[in-house]
């Protein structure tokens, strides 16, 4: 794999899923900063439920569409490994958008909990479109997972989705047998899962007082 050509396509594949489309769509249809709304994610899923089930889905569809982009980008450059890495590229900007974390070291600093709200979304509608183009069994596989655990387990999509993303990278590994591509699944699920790390903490203590 050409090393240069490969670093160029991250970088550009990671500005490219940088772009803050739940920030834009939000202030675009409805004058709503989602940043200071609900979850304060700048996600689909943060849109859907403070400016709009319309805005919810657009943002999901634009999301996802960053990391397609991304990896047909990678895969004309470099193929399927190029592409696979390219889309965990994009989910990492989308999770953590240059944009966005320039914007939140100008606000008053909080906790990490916050940090981590404000510097993009959760990775989910990017992610689940990156396992969906590597191999579409590890996308039905996360998806029935979470789907499971949530209807039978938990109250949330919080530890459902850790959950689902968590069975991906040996999955990966025992579809594909490619080292690339596992490493590009890892990471995605590495960054899905420490982007719900805030809410996970909140559902533990809650959890922990009701027992109590």
């Amino acid at each position: 794999m050409n090393m240069p050509v490969l670093l160029l396509a991250l970088a550009l594949s990671y500005l490219l899923g940088a772009v803050p489309f739940a920030v834009l769509v939000g202030k675009r249809l409805r004058g709503i900063d989602v940043q200071r709304t609900g979850s304060g994610n700048a996600g689909a899923m943060n849109t859907f439920r403070n400016v709009g089930r319309g805005a919810g889905v657009l943002v999901a569809l634009l999301d996802g569409l960053k990391a397609a982009a991304a990896m047909l980008f990678g895969c004309l450059l470099l193929g399927p490994e190029g592409a696979a890495l390219c889309g965990a590229a994009g989910v990492a900007g989308h999770c953590f958008s240059p944009f966005l974390i320039v914007q939140a070291r100008n606000e008053p600093a909080r906790s990490w909990k916050h940090w981590l709200r404000q510097t993009g979304g959760k990775g989910l509608a990017s992610g689940i479109v990156v396992l969906l183009l590597v191999d579409w069994r590890l996308a039905v596989i996360a998806l029935a997972v979470f789907l499971v655990t949530r209807k039978l387990v938990f109250k949330d999509e919080t530890w459902p989705s850790i959950i689902g993303v968590g069975l991906t990278p040996p999955l990966v590994w025992w579809f594909t047998a490619s080292l690339p591509i596992t490493i590009a699944v890892l990471l995605v699920s590495v960054i899905v899962i420490v982007k719900h790390l805030p809410d996970a903490r909140e559902g533990f203590y809650v959890a922990m007082r009701n027992e109590q």
